[in-house]
C-alpha cells in the first residue's frame, strides 16, 4: 500500500514540475521517497509535548554589538579608490543589458 502511495506522489511532482521521469528513476526515487517517509514517522515519535518552542536556534542573542553612530571616512578618502564619480555619487560598470 505505502509504495503505490509513493507512486502516486512521485507521479504528481514530476507532473507538476514538467518532467519525465523513467521506470528506473522512479524506482529509484520511491525507494527514497519511502526512507524519507520513514525518518518522518521516527521524528512524529518524538515526545515533544513537555518541551519550550524555539524562537530562535541560538539561545543567546546579546552577541550583537549597540547600534551607535561612529566616525565615518571622508568622501576624499573613499574616492581614492573609485574609478569614477558623478555629481557626488560613484559611479559603477552596467552590469545589466537593456
Amino acid at each position: 500500500m505505502a509504495r503505490v502511495e509513493e507512486e502516486k506522489l512521485l507521479e504528481y511532482i514530476s507532473w507538476l514540475a514538467r518532467i519525465e521521469i523513467d521506470e528506473e528513476e522512479k524506482k529509484e526515487l520511491v525507494k527514497r521517497l519511502e526512507k524519507v517517509k520513514k525518518f518522518i514517522d521516527k521524528l512524529l515519535e518524538a515526545e515533544v509535548e513537555e518541551i519550550e518552542p524555539l524562537y530562535h536556534p541560538l539561545e543567546d542573542t546579546g552577541y550583537l554589538r549597540e547600534d551607535r553612530p561612529d566616525k565615518s571616512m571622508s568622501r576624499d578618502k573613499i574616492y581614492k579608490n573609485v574609478a569614477k564619480t558623478e555629481g557626488g555619487y560613484i559611479v559603477a560598470p552596467r552590469t545589466v543589458e537593456e
